[in-house]
């Protein structure tokens, strides 16, 4: 039988963190029948009434897993569209880097698992509504003075399909499920350049 970590005192903060970390490597490793609460506070080394306190439940664990990596990557997301002028190489790069993130993590994985098991909400659980917002609302500024201004429905689709595109195949490439022929590079190029003519055109 595996020794169990020991305890150890941590702030609320601190314990709330490393319960989502062990939980989110069971998840990634072994799907969302992998998270059992009793392993989980054994791998961080705190008793099972403490995940409780702090989660609620095991869905409540999971629920705050996904809501967790949606804000680490709409951050993520968010600060280089803020720091990157709209160009496709810079698209491009943006979504190069959400995708390694995504494969490496496993979330991608994890998040289509969880779908499928009946968490995360599917589309609507992606919650990509404020990456929209501010992706939008950045048209809005770079667009003033044109005769129409931007429509939130075109940016809201420039948003959802790359999210979707990105989360598929970082699933499938870290399971090695896509054809060999396939070249991801190009075609996150080709996508950046569809978003970005979709985006500024008039």
């Amino acid at each position: 039988m595996p020794a169990r970590t020991p305890r150890k005192r941590r702030s609320s903060l601190e314990a709330r963190a490393a319960i989502l970390d062990a939980a989110e490597k069971r998840l990634v490793d072994a799907g969302p029948g992998g998270i059992r609460l009793q392993d989980v506070a054994a791998d961080v080394g705190v008793s099972h009434p403490t995940v409780l306190h702090h989660f609620g439940s095991r869905e409540g664990l999971i629920n705050a897993l996904v809501e967790r990596a949606l804000q680490d990557t709409q951050a993520q997301v968010m600060a280089a569209v803020q720091a990157a002028p709209a160009r496709t190489d810079t698209i491009a790069a943006i979504l190069d880097a959400v995708f390694a993130q995504m494969k490496q993590s496993g979330r991608a994985r994890a998040f289509l698992w969880l779908a499928l098991s009946g968490f995360a909400g599917g589309v609507s659980g992606l919650n990509l509504y404020p990456l929209a917002e501010f992706v939008h609302a950045m048209r809005v500024e770079r667009r003033k003075g044109r005769k129409k201004p931007p429509v939130f429905d075109d940016t809201y689709f420039s948003v959802l399909l790359p999210a979707l595109s990105l989360l598929t195949l970082a699933a499938l490439e870290q399971k090695g499920r896509l054809d060999p022929r396939f070249d991801g590079a190009k075609f996150r190029v080709w996508l950046a350049e569809l978003i970005h003519s979709h985006l500024e055109r008039d």
